[in-house]
């Protein structure tokens, strides 16, 4: 990730401050929320848990505890997908989100205060985001994907799947932008959680969210709105957001570019297969899918990777 770059406009006003396979050696991520020797990993700005309050008792933290099901399945969604260790790492921040001292008294509060079941996911589920995440991913797609998308018509059709608050399909639409194609492209953006999709509809971010984002790029695409910034009304207006989950539904393609990034490594193999198969399958011929780092699509899907996290989908389904 790049560092906020130092600018005297930025002053203004402001401070910058599988199939995964299952071989895979997954230790090298970093789930947020782990802890390690008594101290907290590094965070990502604006990405900082509360300060500490008492944790729930260590019978809570089991992978199989019954409490998290419960929590998905108030959200409609299914614990079966998911890898159970992250979840069960991630339960105390869920508690600290609802002030709840156990999860007995988690369910008590969100039966009372329903509206709070969107934090309480939200805190389970990993989230985290950026502008231009993976620098050099979205050089490529700038340099060797859009080059290749410039026809005239149809409207070139971008997804975005598990999206969060939607920075990345933002920097897309700024790549899109800069190559003068924006105004015949459609975006979406999809989510399972709505209060990330809110946050995305709103446009609204905090200045530290913009940390990554170049001073040019940041002056061009990005307005000030009260104690927050905002993508221009163009940017905004080719963006469309909507809460879905991955492992139910996949929208409807075709697509020419999906980014489905640092999600699979939370779902269980099978249920990451699953996803994969549903995005390639709604790639247009010739159209790209952008993975996480740690992340490969399985074999026989028809992909062959173009450049480091980007895979580009054969003119004919194998």
């Amino acid at each position: 990730m790049t560092t906020a770059p130092e600018s005297k406009d930025h002053n203004r006003g402001r401070s910058m401050p599988s199939d995964i396979h299952q071989h895979i050696d997954l230790r090298h991520v970093y789930f947020e929320g782990k802890r390690t020797s008594g101290t907290v990993g590094n965070r990502k700005p604006g990405n900082h848990e509360p300060s500490a309050q008492p944790s729930a008792p260590v019978s809570d933290h089991t992978p199989e505890h019954p409490g998290i099901a419960w929590i998905l399945e108030q959200g409609g969604l299914d614990l079966s997908a998911y890898r159970r260790e992250p979840l069960a790492r991630r339960l105390p921040a869920c508690l600290r989100a609802i002030k709840a001292r156990s999860m007995d008294h988690a369910r008590e509060i969100l039966e009372n205060r329903p509206e709070l079941l969107p934090a309480a996911i939200s805190s389970l589920l990993i989230g985290v985001t950026e502008f231009f995440r993976d620098p050099p991913v979205f050089e490529a797609l700038r340099t060797r994907v859009l080059p290749g998308l410039t026809r005239p018509s149809p409207p070139l059709r971008i997804l975005s799947a598990a999206c969060s608050t939607g920075a990345e399909l933002c920097s897309v639409a700024i790549l899109l932008a800069e190559a003068g194609i924006l105004d015949r492209a459609f975006l979406l953006g999809t989510d399972c959680r709505t209060d990330a999709v809110e946050r995305s509809r709103s446009g609204l971010y905090e200045p530290s969210a913009l940390a990554t984002v170049k001073t040019g790029i940041m002056d061009k695409y990005f307005e000030a709105n009260g104690d927050y910034w905002s993508p221009v009304g163009a940017l905004q207006r080719k963006m469309h957001w909507k809460v879905s989950d991955i492992n139910h539904e996949v929208e409807d393609g075709p697509w020419d570019i999906i980014l489905w990034r640092n999600t699979a490594i939370y779902l269980n193999p099978s249920a990451a297969e699953k996803v994969w198969r549903q995005l390639v399958t709604t790639l247009a011929p010739g159209g790209f899918l952008v993975t996480g780092k740690a992340e490969r699509p399985p074999v026989g899907l028809n992909l062959v990777q173009t450049s480091r996290c980007i895979y580009r989908k054969g003119p004919t389904d194998w």
